[in-house]
Parts: C-alpha cells; structure tokens; sequence
C-alpha cells in the first residue's frame, strides 16, 4: 500500500516520543502521541501503552476501554499482554465514572452529542462510563431551540445525570403574497417606520404652524390694545393714566405672546418638515397634507387643524 512504509515510519517516531513524555510524568502531553501512532499503525503494544497513559492521566474511561481492546488484540500472539490488559480494565470498572444523558420525549430528527460526538438513541438513559472531567452535551431537533448544557463530572464512582429538554419554536405562518390582492409590492410599506416619521413630521410641523399663526393673533391683538390705551397716555405712553397703564400692559402680554409664538412655532415647523423630507419614501399614492383653518368653530382661538396621513 503507497505511504505504508512512511505511516509506519511515523508511528514509530510518535510512539518513541510518547513513550520519552511518559517516563517524564508529562502524561497528557504523551497521549496524543500514542493516539496518533496508533492510528498510522495499529498494535496491541501501542494499545496497552496508551491505556497506561489514559489511566496515569485520570481519563478511566479511556483507559479501561483501550485496555479492553488490547486484551483483545493481543489474545493470539500475546496471550500474557491479554492477561495483564484484562487485569487493568477489571481493576478500573468499579471506579468509573458515569454520566447518564435522559432524553423524555425525543422529538423527530433529534441528534445528541457529547464533546462533540453524536449518541447513538439506544444510550439515552444508561449510565455510560465517561473520563472524569469537564463535558459538553448538547441536542438539536427541527422546530425546537437548541439545548446546550456543560457539566463536571467527580472521579472516583462519580454518577451523573443530564435531562435533555428542548422547546418546541413557534414558526409564524407565511405572510401574504405581493401585489394588490395580497399586500404591499416588495418594497412598500405597511405602516412600518417611514410611514411613523412622516406622520410625525406632519404633527411636529403643524403644531409649529398653530404657534405662528396664533404668534400673529397675539400680534394683532397687542396693536389694537395699545392703539385702544392712546387716548389715556398723553401725551405719550410714558404718561398713562391708571386705565390706559392697565391697557399697555395688556399690550406688552399680548406682544410677548405673539413673539414667543412667532420663535416656538418656526422653530417647530422647520424641525417638523425636515423630520419629514427624512422619512423614507412610502409607496402610497394618496400623499399626506396638512391643513390649518383660521376662523373655524372648535379650536383654540378659531383655530382648527386638520390634515391626511
């Protein structure tokens, strides 16, 4: 087989360098060497070194299982490796740790996995041997939230139990298709947050334009107050009798209104349109107006606003 002699080579190579790691105590660094080895070329020897370096660094579960494998693998040729292989996974067995993965109501297309590995269904509510340790357990099923759950497990006869519990999600049904008969076109809007800001906009605007045109009401009501004081303040409004002082100073209110309703309203008005040229284009052909009514019974000072969104 091509690359035969070059795996075999490497393996080799890994199994020295495992085999250097362990004689140094360096365990979970010599593990993965031997893994590997063992791999690129299979061998009862590497198997019981390896089990021997799963059970130096605390991974029982490992080291039982690959014991096991080794007293197999070694029953022809070595039939004293099978002894002693045998001899370790049954002195290991009652230590081991358990962990027990519950699954109540597995819903269709469920998949469990441990650290990464899927679970075979038939081992949901058996308490299988596991290297103590950290472990992730972690479900998936159509229609349901994922399920994530990470657990420690103690040595030494540890038993653990997770639950797996997924919740159903709800699908919103499809929304109606394009066009007239079905909603808006791609594109349009359906009351969304362009249609929001130019409503906005109107208002803001239109309390602006109230304020202006109530600004020139005020106005022209201090005119004819004073123009009214004239005659009792001669012979000039410095010099005002007791009726024509209280008239100016009804002038003065009514002035201070209309200047303050001249500044509020411009300053509403220009923040209302430009909220509204910002807002995103809607696909209606009924466009929005706004409408102020001087004069008109039902608003403040004759006052009536009105408008279309």
């Amino acid at each position: 087989m091509a690359g035969g002699a070059d795996d075999k080579a490497a393996a080799q190579v890994l199994f020295d360098e495992g085999r250097k790691l362990m004689d140094q105590g360096k365990y979970a660094q010599a593990c993965p060497k031997l893994e590997s080895s063992q791999k690129l070329d299979p061998g009862a020897g590497t198997l019981l070194n390896l089990a021997a370096c799963y059970e130096k660094n605390g991974q029982t579960a490992s080291a039982w299982v690959t014991y096991t494998d080794a007293a197999t693998a070694s029953q022809d040729r070595h039939p004293d490796w099978a002894q002693k292989a045998r001899e370790r996974a049954a002195a290991l067995a009652p230590g081991l740790s358990r962990l027990m993965v519950e699954v109540p109501n597995p819903p269709s297309g469920l998949e469990v996995t441990r650290d990464g590995k899927v679970l075979d269904s038939g081992s949901y509510g058996v308490s299988m041997p596991v290297d103590p340790g950290h472990h992730v357990i972690e479900a998936t099923a159509p229609g349901h939230a994922p399920f994530h759950r990470e657990i420690d497990v103690d040595p030494k006869g540890a038993k653990t139990s997770v639950t797996v519990t997924l919740t159903a999600q709800h699908v919103a049904p499809p929304g109606p298709g394009p066009g007239p008969a079905g909603g808006p076109a791609p594109g349009g809007e359906t009351g969304g947050g362009g249609s929001g800001m130019r409503i906005a906009g109107l208002t803001v605007a239109g309390v602006g334009v109230v304020g202006i045109v109530l600004g020139s009401v005020f106005g022209v009501v201090a005119i004819g107050k004073k123009n009214d004081a004239a005659p009792n303040c001669l012979p000039d409004f410095s010099k005002c009798n007791t009726t024509g002082k209280a008239m100016v100073d009804d002038a003065l209110t009514m002035a201070t209104l209309s200047t303050v309703g001249f500044i509020a309203g411009g300053v509403l008005a220009a923040a209302g349109i430009t909220l509204f040229l910002l807002a995103p284009k809607s696909q209606s052909k009924e466009a929005a107006r706004l409408t102020v009514r001087v004069g008109s019974a039902g608003g403040p000072l004759g006052l009536t606003l009105s408008g279309a969104f």
